[in-house]
């Protein structure tokens, strides 16, 4: 399983298709900082796994149920990085195997964070042009009474 660890501190699972698990679970962390470590939290209990070459392992009995992933650098530092991921959904298969997949069950909630992003994203773009037009009035206003050339 791969997730992808983002600039706005939010962490995607980029390997979409469920996985079977037998013995470990796999993840590798792209973007992620040296010396972070991977949080996995189930309903009953936490693992911390440092990350060592972006990946780490989880094993096969913390598997079960929806499950919280976040990474962040434990250095004791009260603003310290981190990254809120996507959780993964654990259950047995009737072999004993564990099937893994991403735990979409928040979609709605997702989709009205984003539209709530892209709106801020439009206002402070609607600001940025307002300023930017004015700048360009003000520097031609400047300019006119300057021969430049």
């Amino acid at each position: 399983m791969e997730i992808k660890l983002l600039d706005n501190k939010k962490g995607f699972i980029l390997t979409r298709q469920p996985e079977v698990v037998e013995d470990k679970l796999y993840i590798s962390f792209t973007n992620a900082p040296e010396n972070a470590t991977a949080i996995f939290e189930n309903t009953n209990d936490s693992l911390y796994r440092l990350l060592q070459d972006n990946c780490c392992e989880i094993p096969e009995n913390f598997l079960v149920g929806e499950i919280k992933i976040s990474v962040a650098i434990l250095n004791g530092e009260v603003n310290s990085p981190k990254w809120e991921c996507e959780g993964i959904k654990a259950s047995k298969t009737k072999d004993g195997n564990i099937l893994i997949a991403p735990n979409d069950m928040n979609l709605p909630e997702k989709m009205v964070e984003i539209q709530l992003e892209m709106q801020e994203i439009q206002n402070n773009l609607s600001i940025l042009s307002k300023n930017y037009s004015e700048l360009e009035t003000k520097l031609t206003k400047l300019l006119e009474g300057y021969d430049i050339t």
